[in-house]
Parts: structure tokens; sequence; C-alpha cells
């Protein structure tokens, strides 16, 4: 990573004044500089791409907000022949910045923050991993966009340059135990290193396009999840006008249907349920599709209708197929293979419904 800061001074009447105020930015950018520069030294040995984010070492750049005037993002090649996602902006205003560098191997780590308002010129940014929210037209690879708001900014990032930057404010700490780990689900631009350049964009713009989508925060799409999930409970409870489809007998339905489900329909109704009530039910799958953030809620909202326990397994990693954030983590791109089991009354169903979601294009 290559970091290169220059501060700007204007001019003014007397020569004192000038003075203080060309030290105090040559101060901050100077210390700016060195520490990221130290903290990048392990970095600069030209290793080979990584299959996944490393969080235990690197820098990373945390914003509440920011306020970028003329983005352009493109599709590069970082300093350890990996992609990256070039981040190119004309102005910038970042909001409640904070960064930190980490190397856990070697047992050190800092954080750097400014809470103020900096203004930024001239940015470019090559970042390996990123997450955020965004409102109004998602972010696409090569499409240069007048001005854009990005909220809860996380990246990773290998090189980064400005030609003007301005620190009011700068608190500094260093701790072994500093983390480097997103809060929330990231883009991690690693898994496709082997992939062409063409499948890169395609992937790399989908997952962008999902960021877009998620304008509020995932406590609140969980929460009206929930509030769908229980508009569903009544008619399940119900059982005449889901699964067991005693339309035909509408009056009988809830009395004394019991015999009537078991001949027209066995399969969905009285055959399967109880046959796979006290098995495990377990199928290999291969992804037609990249499962993101709004992929991962539907695929939760799915297994939630069943009454069944499903886990996703990739590799010797296993998740709850409800827990969304286990779900996301879990990195599930087109033309990976997972295996699904299920273990309860409906585990046919939810695994036979989840192969469909899985493989359909």
């Amino acid at each position: 990573m290559v970091v290169k800061v220059v501060g700007k001074a204007t001019r003014t009447k007397g020569v004192n004044p000038l003075l203080k105020l060309f030290r105090r930015i040559c101060k901050k950018a100077f210390l700016l500089t060195g520490l990221l520069t130290l903290a990048l030294l392990p970095f600069f040995g030209g290793a080979a791409p990584a299959h996944a984010a490393d969080w235990s070492q690197g820098v990373v750049i945390r914003a509440d907000r920011i306020e970028i005037k003329g983005l352009l993002p493109l599709l590069a090649i970082g300093n350890d022949g990996g992609p990256v996602l070039r981040l190119i902006a004309g102005e910038a205003k970042v909001y409640g910045m904070k960064m930190a560098a980490a190397h856990q191997g070697r047992g050190w780590g800092m954080e750097i923050a400014d809470g103020g308002v900096v203004p930024i010129r001239g940015l470019q940014a090559d970042a390996t991993a990123l997450g955020f929210r965004i409102k109004g037209l998602p972010i696409q690879i090569g499409d240069s966009i007048p001005s854009i708001v990005l909220h809860d900014v996380f990246m990773k990032v290998d090189r980064l340059e400005a030609k003007q930057i301005d620190l009011h404010g700068l608190e500094m700490s260093t701790q072994p135990g500093v983390s480097l780990k997103p809060d929330g689900p990231v883009l991690d631009l690693r898994p496709f290193a082997q992939s062409s350049r063409k499948e890169m964009e395609e992937e790399i713009n989908e997952r962008l396009r999902e960021m877009s989508t998620t304008p509020t925060k995932d406590e609140d799409s969980e929460a009206k999840d929930g509030e769908k999930e229980g508009e569903e409970k009544p008619s399940g409870d119900e059982k005449g006008d889901g699964v067991s489809d005693e339309t035909d007998n509408p009056a009988e339905g809830p009395g004394s249907g019991s015999e009537d489900p078991n001949q027209t329909e066995p399969p969905p109704a009285g055959g399967e349920p109880p046959d796979d009530s006290g098995a495990v039910i377990e199928e290999k799958v291969k992804l037609a599709k990249t499962i993101g953030l709004v992929r991962a809620r539907e695929l939760v909202k799915e297994v939630k209708k069943y009454d069944a326990s499903v886990m996703i397994k990739k590799g010797k990693k296993a998740v709850k197929a409800d827990d969304y954030w286990a779900v996301v983590g879990l990195g599930l791109f087109r033309g990976t293979e997972i295996v699904l089991s299920a273990e309860g009354n409906a585990s046919r169903q939810a695994v036979d419904a989840l192969v469909r979601y899985l493989t359909k294009k």
C-alpha cells in the first residue's frame, strides 16, 4: 500500500501565523503518513493473492458517512496481484472517520480517529473488501456518479492516495488487540482472484446492487420479516388454507378432516412428515447464483416456512440456515458447493424447497 498525503497552506499576512499553520499541517500529515507506512511494512513482500480477506492484519478505514462528488469505481489489480475495487473521487467529506492497522501475528495494532469532518480532494482508494449502505442508484464498475452519500462505510485498503486532506483533530492509540473485522456483511474481492474479468465484474456489480437495496439497517428488515412470519402462522394453524388444501369440505376440515387429507394428498399432508421426523435429510448443492444480502434474507424467510432445523455447511463451517448474519458470513458465491441438512417434521420439504431456490438462476 502506498499512502500520499499533501497538505496545502493558504497565504496569510505575517510570518508567524503562516509558520504556525504550516507546522500544524505538516505535523499531522507526517504523523499520519508515517504511521500508516509503518503499519504496512509487513505487507510489501509481494505475497500471493489470498483466497479470502485476512482480518488479522492490514489497514481498515471506517466512517459514519462519506459525501462524494465525482465518483468513478474501477476494477484493478492490487499490490499482491489480487483484484481490488479502485474508487476515484474528485471531492469527499468524511464524517466520523476511524482508521485501524494491526498485525496480530506480531502482536501490535493501532487506531487513528478524527471525530470531525475530514475534507479530501483527489482521492484514490484501492479496496480489497468494502461494505456500505446507500440510498438511490447503485454503484457499478465503470459508471461515473456525479454525487453520492455512503453510510456505515467499511473499507480494507490496499492503496490510498489523496492530493489534499485536512485533519482538524487527531487521536491515536496503540494496543495489540485492535480488531479489523467488519461489523456487518462486506464485499470481499479476494475469492474472485481465480475468476475471469467478466465474471468478476458481473459478481461484484451484483453485490454492489444489493448494497443499494438495503437503505435501512438489518435490524429493521429482520423485524419486518418477523411481522410477516407472524402473519403466516395463523393461516398455518387453521390447516384449511395451507398445505392440507381442504377447500372442498371447509366445514369438515377443522373438525373431522383427519381422514380426507390422507386420502386426497398423502405426500404433503400425511405421508412424508412422520417418516422424516426422526431422520436427518442431507443434500449436496452447487449454487447457481451468489447469495448476497438480499438473497440471504429471502433464503432465511424460505427456511422459516417449514417445521425443521436446517443447517448449511460450506467446507468445515456449518451455520443455521435461519441465521441471516451467519448465512451472509459464509460467502456463498455462484459455483460454490454446499451441503444442506435438515431435521424435523418437514425436513424433506425444507431441503427440497431450498434446493430449488439455490439451483434456480
